[in-house]
């Protein structure tokens, strides 16, 4: 009987194999290679696949990692995690698909030829065009313009010292959809350094942005309306909506739906789908629901069916109810969670398609990893996903295999569920830093070692 290779196979055999020009390369091949592995494997991919995507990661995506994160030592902050790490692994459970996004930086991020990291994203994408056909790079053109802050703009900002100190210095990342021995690439983009650049909230240069765009595309105009209408009538300042009655602020009610970042797919935008991302800090089902229906604007059958499954999930979660703010400062490497953050909602208006489709994000950052583990793995039983329901856990344990997982809390950050053509997708989102038998080599730099079981076994 033949016996199945373990998850990180194809991770030993590339280590063996493979030279890096630098320390900080070495370290972050050896940090996410071991849990990157072991979910392209979990997800189905075949060994020829795994040792394309891998390679991909090792050539064209580490180089744009920049400085290993350690204690003591200066990188940028990336507002991608909330440790500040510029890279994320995540999971649709349900329909298999493996996807990675990071924020590309270079030797010049965060210095005068590159102050505020906007350029460092167009070297990257230079570098995937090569190897993937079909990236196309119109409506980023359009967004970056749009949303990313100009030469003059970064001048500006470069005179004002408090600059340095926001909690989004973020302008763009990338993520990579990988299906076969194919990736799909998409752009996100956050307008906060913009907004202070030219007195415009980021909420209004997003939805101004998307507005002026549809002007051109009109196949993408009715959603967009739909979605302009709902969020108006959430940011009324008599509205009513959930979470009205929590303080308001700045003359922007509690109940206010604010948009926090964009992004578009990199192919021709006659497919390409536009998402927009905004925050509700009222954390409950009702707020959920709001969200799902479009304050009942959705009622179609396919939106009903996924609104049941939706409060089945938040049931099982149990995520604490309550008025939610972002945190205004990253969390220290190694530093243990005591804290939870707002919920998240993106509609992706897709050309030709009447309504925005909502995909919601329980944001579990912060609670018991083994709670939200079993939860999930009930769940997929529930609704016939045997297969993902023994083999999540395993995953998951095994890439963090000297960890107490009992006593963790920052692993998922968010999980998102949507309802598509009466078919419901559930993705996570995990912390990939310091994974499988980390340290590589004794003398690698841990910051996690608090979770450790030898360190909380003496506590």
């Amino acid at each position: 009987m033949m016996t199945k290779a373990p998850a990180t196979a194809v991770y030993d055999t590339l280590s063996l194999l493979f030279d890096f020009p630098n320390q900080d390369q070495r370290l972050w091949w050896h940090s996410i290679a071991p849990m990157f592995a072991a979910m392209l494997d979990t997800a189905g991919h075949n060994v020829h696949d795994q040792y394309r995507h891998l390679g991909i990661f090792k050539k064209h995506i580490i180089p744009f990692l920049g400085v290993y994160p350690a204690q003591g030592k200066h990188t940028w902050p990336s507002v991608l995690t909330r440790y500040g790490i510029p890279f994320e692994l995540s999971l649709n459970c349900l329909d298999s698909i493996v996807r990675y996004t990071f924020e590309p930086t270079t030797e010049h991020t965060g210095t005068g030829d590159d102050s505020y990291n906007a350029f460092a994203i167009l070297q990257c994408i230079q570098k995937l065009v090569r190897i993937q056909p079909g990236i196309d790079m119109e409506w980023f053109g359009y967004f970056r313009n749009e949303l990313v802050l100009n030469a003059t703009e970064s001048a500006r900002l470069g005179r004002n010292d408090s600059v340095n100190q926001q909690p989004i210095r973020t302008q763009n990342k990338l993520a990579l959809d990988l299906k076969g021995d194919r990736f799909a690439l998409k752009v996100y983009l956050y307008p906060h350094l913009k907004s202070i650049a030219t007195g415009v909230s980021a909420h209004d240069l997003i939805f101004n942005s998307v507005r002026k765009l549809s002007q051109k595309h009109s196949s993408i105009q009715p959603a967009f309306n739909v979605l302009c209408d709902y969020v108006a009538s959430r940011n009324d300042p008599d509205s009513n909506a959930a979470g009205a009655e929590a303080e308001a602020e700045a003359g922007v009610p509690a109940s206010a739906l604010r948009a926090r970042l964009l992004s578009c797919d990199l192919v021709d935008p006659s497919k390409s789908r536009i998402k927009i991302y905004l925050l509700e800090q009222t954390v409950s089902l009702s707020a959920m629901e709001d969200l799902w229906t479009l304050g009942g604007r959705r009622t179609d059958s396919s939106t009903l069916n996924g609104l049941d499954m939706m409060r089945e999930l938040w049931h099982l979660l149990q995520i604490p109810s309550g008025f939610i703010k972002y945190p205004e400062t990253d969390l220290k490497l190694g530093q243990v969670p005591d804290e939870q953050l707002p919920s998240m909602v993106h509609y992706a208006l897709h050309p030709d398609q009447p309504i925005p489709e909502p995909q919601v994000y329980f944001t579990v950052f912060g609670m018991s990893d083994a709670g939200i583990t079993n939860a999930l793995a009930t769940f997929f039983r529930r609704h016939g996903w045997y297969e993902m329901a023994k083999k999540y856990r395993v995953f998951l344990e095994g890439s963090f295999p000297n960890h107490d997982f009992e006593s963790l809390n920052h692993l998922h950050t968010y999980v998102s569920f949507s309802y598509r053509k009466n078919k419901p997708y559930l993705s996570v989102y995990l912390h990939s830093f310091e994974t499988g038998q980390w340290p590589a080599f004794p003398d690698d730099p841990t910051a996690f070692h608090a979770f450790k079981r030898c360190d909380l076994s003496l506590t």
